[in-house]
């Protein structure tokens, strides 16, 4: 596998930080673009659903809330595979990647985290 991509003719360098079955979150870094002009993507992160061929870009304070949220929820004691799963699946869906800004629901596995 290769650990470099290209977006809107920039090489971005690639580290996986997240990977199950169905999901990948990368880390993107501009390494090499290719001409002088700027770029509104230069790092962040891409979220891929491999089931429904969905793929998301994230930059700015989006990326900061999607780390935030991905630290809390994996360094919690009672942490399991399936809330963090449920979390991404939540955050593809509503674009919204802070964790508490999520909607609660009922079944929801993201609200017993919050409370």
């Amino acid at each position: 596998m290769r650990d470099y991509t290209y977006l809107d003719a920039g090489r971005f360098s690639i580290v996986n930080i997240y990977r199950t079955k169905r999901f990948d979150v990368d880390r993107l870094d501009l390494n090499w673009p290719s001409g002088p002009e700027h770029r509104d993507f230069v790092r962040g992160f891409r979220m891929v659903d491999h089931e429904d061929g969905n793929r998301i870009f994230i930059h700015g304070t989006d990326a900061d809330d999607l780390i935030f949220s991905m630290a809390y929820l994996m360094h919690r004691d009672d942490s399991k595979e399936a809330d963090f799963e449920e979390y991404i699946m939540q955050c593809m869906a509503s674009k919204q990647f802070l964790v508490t800004e999520h909607k609660k629901t009922p079944s929801s596995a993201v609200e017993e985290i919050l409370h």
